[in-house]
């Protein structure tokens, strides 16, 4: 299964392939148009290349990977939370009278440093 990085540059990946495809049929259209109209046409679309590689060039350094210590907190809060929700919750999933929601987060927040 994949991460949710590795989904996203998927999906980058695929949006400038889409953008470079849709250019590529611009520059084949630019047959069409008259000679005086295909010089003005040609630098637009290579300007058109370079952004588009640019932008997915700078989203794909956006896109991190998430450390494992990282992982490792995220996946102990979910069970602490899991916790918390269980001490804190009435058998038919209310809060205990007098509880919040913040609460909750707070004594997940203090199981996941006991773990």
């Amino acid at each position: 299964m994949a991460s949710v990085e590795e989904q996203a540059i998927a999906a980058i990946n695929a949006a400038e392939t889409l953008a470079l495809s849709n250019i590529r049929l611009l520059e084949q259209m630019k047959t069409l148009l008259p000679k005086s109209a295909q010089g003005i046409v040609q630098p637009a679309i290579q300007l058109q290349q370079g952004q588009v590689s640019l932008v997915a060039g700078v989203e794909r350094q956006v896109v991190r990977k998430v450390s494992a210590a990282t992982r490792k907190s995220r996946k102990n809060l979910s069970k602490a939370l899991k916790m918390a929700n269980a001490r804190l919750r009435n058998k038919n999933g209310t809060l205990r009278k007098g509880k919040t929601q913040t609460d909750v987060m707070r004594l997940a927040q203090k199981l996941k440093k006991k773990m």
